[in-house]
């Protein structure tokens, strides 16, 4: 009888055994299925990404006045941040061809919230944007910067990286103008700049591109229809506009206009059914600075919050570097 029973438990055991086995299976079948479908425009992106890093690589020595370019379109640049010590990379897109005056223009671009570097030639459904402004500009060096990777807002950080970075150019490349644009919390980064970066630095920017971008954090946070951006706001800046209004103010363009080159021109991207940065964002930017006496260019298209095509940005670069 007693080995009877131990065979009845044997037995059972086995079945349940079995039967939570087929379970998990199961489970991990469907969830592979949910999962795939969730993110399979998540892994589509992570593996182009891939496979542009793969083709990145690092720039070995620096181009002097006089050389060939090199036919590699672009190469990622690693430092070591003079701030903090913590290491980064940026890209470095040396120009087609040498300019006449053996002086270069840089056009730095700076990505959105939640991006990267590899953000101008990594554009979901979209041509991406560096080829086109290459094209455009062949004798410009352009870089596309890290600056604290995705969520800094133009903080202390990110704008320390940024100077070290341009300044880092300019000893391989003499440069006599510089060119900012970003996009989105690049775009906001790229308005602030000029007001706040080195002299050395600032006497050389001419013009700025800011596609969907806010002179004013303060009123980012408290108008957009997004969480995460309002999240990532604070995060950077250190809190809410309340609890650290100088922060805020540091990196918001309106908020010191007389800090600005006066030879310098605007061109600001709005799009219209943008719930991100909301559209009176931009419009409240170029109107403070059609007021300060500046040459400002407003293109309002016709979009939510996400990248126009690439000749808008060629657009809006020839018209910040045309002479007044």
């Amino acid at each position: 009888m007693s080995n009877f029973t131990s065979f009845l438990k044997s037995k059972a055991l086995l079945l349940f055994m079995t039967v939570a086995l087929a379970g998990a299976i199961t489970a991990i079948i469907i969830l592979s299925i949910m999962l795939g479908k969730a993110g399979g425009k998540t892994r589509a992106l992570k593996i182009e990404n891939s496979q542009l890093a793969s083709q990145v690589t690092n720039l070995s020595a620096a181009s002097r006045t006089g050389e060939k370019v090199d036919d590699q379109e672009f190469f990622r640049r690693d430092f070591v941040s003079h701030k903090d010590g913590i290491p980064d990379s940026y890209l470095l897109i040396p120009p087609k061809q040498q300019p006449h005056s053996n002086k270069y223009t840089l056009i730095v671009y700076l990505h959105g919230m939640g991006s990267n570097y590899l953000e101008p030639y990594v554009v979901a459904k979209k041509t991406p944007i560096a080829p086109s402004i290459r094209e455009a500009f062949p004798s410009a060096v352009i870089a596309s910067l890290n600056y604290r990777k995705s969520n800094a807002w133009g903080n202390d950080l990110a704008l320390a990286d940024i100077n070290q970075n341009i300044a880092e150019i300019s000893y391989a490349y003499p440069l006599d103008s510089i060119v900012i644009i970003g996009t989105s919390m690049g775009g906001s980064v790229a308005l602030n700049y000029p007001a706040v970066a080195p002299d050395s630095i600032k006497n050389k920017i001419r013009g700025v591109v800011s596609v969907e971008g806010t002179g004013d954090l303060a009123e980012l946070f408290r108008k957009t229809k997004v969480d995460v951006v309002r999240l990532g706001v604070a995060e950077a800046m250190g809190g809410a506009p309340e609890q650290t209004p100088e922060s805020y103010r540091k990196a918001s363009l309106l908020q010191h206009l007389d800090q600005l080159p006066k030879e310098l021109s605007f061109a600001i991207v709005s799009a219209k059914r943008d719930k991100t940065v909301p559209p009176v964002l931009q419009k409240d930017v170029a109107a403070a600075l059609e007021k300060s006496g500046f040459r400002c260019k407003l293109t309002e298209i016709d979009l939510d919050h996400e990248f126009p095509e690439p000749q808008i940005y060629v657009e809006a670069i020839k018209f910040v570097v045309q002479n007044r």
